[in-house]
């Protein structure tokens, strides 16, 4: 879905994408909720930056009023609970985030995450975004990992016979 999208600014940058996003949202008093923004698009060259729109939000109809105090904005829904709170950062309101909980993962966690890699190659220096990975903890072993590498070792065969009598020595199948 390629285009455009114009600016405040009458600038006019382009779009490449659309679809739906979760964020965390952090409202004025600490709580935080999933926030389900549908329809958003994708601009490249925003970088890590995304805008909302008000004009968007209002216009699906279901009651949502901003409000503004301060240096700091609002979005209500239609009962009064705060959903989205911004703070003025320069010209633009920055909604207030839960912090990223894939930094909070354990090694183990990266580890299964990334398919078992080798902890050689499961390192911060090996990945550009990756700078918050955790280190191999001393002694660690992925018992997944230690058990997709074992392999089934043959019985020893048996050349001398030690039976006397007929039926002394049954063989069998037990696998």
């Amino acid at each position: 879905m390629k285009g455009t999208v114009r600016l405040g600014d009458n600038s006019v940058i382009e779009k490449c994408g659309r679809g739906t996003v979760v964020i965390l949202a952090k409202t004025s008093i600490g709580h935080v909720s999933s926030v389900y923004l549908e329809r958003v698009l994708w601009v490249p060259s925003l970088g890590s930056c995304s805008l909302l729109s008000w004009r968007a939000i209002d216009s699906l109809g279901k009651g949502f009023s901003l409000a503004s105090s301060g240096k700091d904005m609002y979005i209500f829904r239609e009962n009064k609970t705060e959903v989205i709170w911004g703070k003025l950062d320069g010209y633009d309101y920055v909604v207030q985030q839960e912090k990223e909980s894939a930094r909070k993962m354990t090694y183990q966690q990266w580890h299964e995450a990334l398919g078992h890699p080798s902890p050689v190659y499961l390192k911060s220096n090996n990945y550009s975004d990756a700078t918050n990975l955790p280190k191999v903890p001393k002694d660690w072993q992925c018992e997944t990992c230690i058990t997709s590498k074992s392999t089934k070792r043959k019985p020893t065969s048996i050349t001398d016979i030690r039976s006397d009598r007929l039926f002394e020595l049954i063989h069998s199948q037990l696998s």
